[in-house]
């Protein structure tokens, strides 16, 4: 029974710690651009990023215009779902969105 038990927490941990998928989702009506788990990325509109699975991802993203909206936030699209942020919106001029994951 121990070792069933012992079995059991094992598998949940390497579930938990190894199924991670995070991912960077950016909606925008203006060009961007920003810094992604360590890699710069410049877009516009509407973007899903894949970041590293690290346990702790922060993403920091600046508008490259005057007008528009940006908003920003991390998901855990792995098969538990753990973690994220909330999103993150700005329409300040030039204005940055930073978040990190929970």
């Amino acid at each position: 029974m121990k070792r069933f038990c012992l079995l059991i927490i094992i598998i949940l941990g390497v579930l938990v710690v190894g199924c991670s998928d995070w991912k960077a989702k950016i909606s925008s009506n203006t060009s961007w651009s920003g810094s992604f788990g360590g890699t710069t990325i410049d877009g516009s509109g509407d973007r899903t990023i894949d970041l590293p699975n690290d346990e702790i991802v922060c993403i920091v993203v600046q508008k490259r215009t005057r007008k528009g909206t940006l908003s920003a936030e991390i998901v855990n699209e792995s098969f538990l779902g753990l973690g994220g942020s909330g999103k993150k919106t700005t329409t300040a001029e030039y204005g940055v969105v930073s978040v990190c994951s929970e």
